[in-house]
């Protein structure tokens, strides 16, 4: 149980800031943001134009909340995951001792 833990904490960092860094890379190259920003600065009371804008703004703000979400659960749950392994590895060594104290009496 000790091992699993400890693996899945490593496979769910790893998870975690790749989904990061693909979401974060998919953010900055985000050309159809940028590009519909400048088309809505030319022509800001255009309707066709703000829709464009809002639909490229909406699938912006989903690569940076991806970023911001994948990063803290990769982080935050391997640091739990990696906490019940270091717990478990503690009660083996207080049930080891205790095993070993109470053979000697």
């Amino acid at each position: 149980m000790r091992a699993a833990l400890r693996a899945l904490g490593l496979l769910l960092l790893i998870a975690g800031l790749a989904t990061c860094a693909v979401a974060t890379t998919f953010a900055i190259g985000d050309e159809a943001f940028f590009k519909a920003g400048e088309a809505l600065e030319r022509h800001p009371d255009h309707v066709l134009f703000q829709g464009e804008y809002y639909a490229a703004l909406l699938r912006h703000v989903v690569y940076i909340l991806t970023a911001i979400v994948g990063g803290l659960l990769g982080t935050v749950g391997s640091a739990v995951l990696f906490g019940l392994h270091a717990i478990l590895v503690r009660l083996a060594r207080l049930e080891a001792s205790n095993a070993a104290a109470s053979r000697a009496s």
